[in-house]
């Protein structure tokens, strides 16, 4: 009997020393994905910031002044794609090496982590700033004589995507499970794929890609960072691909506001810079050991 008292003492002060260490290797993971959550974003932002510049010395010094086109062997221009496909290499080790060993929860609103308040409340100034930056596109173009069809389509379609980003923020905060989330959320996705189209067919007499490839790679990066994102929400979370597209869609629409674009487009790429930034920092943040 007292063996069995002995052994159990024994396994029963094991259990709790096994428990013990695995609550405080728990909280040092919990801590590292917090560390993470707050720094990573600095680092795109900073590495965003080196390619701002050195796409605007692009602009000033790496294009002919007659003709337009791009001067061949341009040290700027070397250095921005260089630093462009660090960047992404970077992010895509990054990803890979936190999606082996971390996972998302289980539906939206567990692994973005939206019950803070501060999450509908950031929407929805993202909201007002992407309608404000719609409507001085709209100021823009009426200037013009001739308005396209594509012009007209765009401005209401930006709308309903500030709109839509804005309630699906408050439809996640107060109930994921209605319907309409499901509906809100793939609609910024559906204007990117029309803006990229806006864009190819704004360029299509463009002979120099050079002179808007960054504001197509910030376009689909951010059509993807709505897309991986209205997965979670549809049992299709993608943790690496998010972290990819979230990060390469702040980076690029950093660099892409150095182009000549007018101040509308202007806004709503911060507005995009914003909500990746948001939905990057919310996901890693609440990430969970495998």
């Amino acid at each position: 009997m007292a063996r069995v008292v002995k052994y159990a003492g024994a396994y029963s002060t094991k259990s709790k020393r096994d428990h013990i260490l695995s609550s405080v290797k728990y909280d040092w993971i919990l801590m590292f994905m917090r560390i993470t959550a707050f720094f990573a974003p600095f680092i795109v932002i900073l590495a965003g910031i080196c390619g701002f510049y050195l796409r605007v010395s692009e602009l000033l010094n790496a294009f002919d002044i007659n003709t337009g086109l791009p001067e061949k062997n341009s040290a700027t221009t070397m250095w921005l794609a260089g630093l462009s496909a660090v960047f992404v290499l970077f992010v895509i080790i990054f990803a890979i090496k936190t999606a082996s060993k971390h996972k998302s929860l289980t539906g939206f609103e567990n692994a973005f982590g939206t019950d803070p308040l501060a999450y509908p409340i950031i929407f929805i100034v993202v909201g007002i700033l992407w309608i404000a930056g719609t409507y001085f596109y709209y100021s823009y173009i009426s200037l013009r004589n001739i308005v396209s069809t594509y012009d007209i389509i765009f401005v209401v379609f930006s709308a309903i995507s500030a709109i839509s980003v804005t309630l699906f923020a408050i439809e996640m905060y107060q109930d994921s499970r209605r319907k309409i989330s499901f509906a809100l959320s793939v609609v910024p996705t559906a204007f990117m794929c029309f803006w990229l189209i806006f864009m190819y067919s704004s360029n299509a007499s463009n002979p120099v890609l050079l002179s808007y490839i960054y504001q197509c790679l910030a376009i689909v990066a951010s059509a993807l960072s709505f897309y991986f994102t209205a997965g979670f929400l549809y049992g299709k979370p993608a943790p690496g691909k998010s972290i990819v597209a979230y990060y390469t869609a702040i980076y690029f629409g950093i660099v892409t506001l150095a182009d000549n674009h007018d101040m509308g487009i202007k806004v709503i790429f911060f507005t995009l810079i914003v909500v990746n930034l948001v939905h990057s920092t919310m996901l890693i943040r609440n990430l969970q050991r495998k």
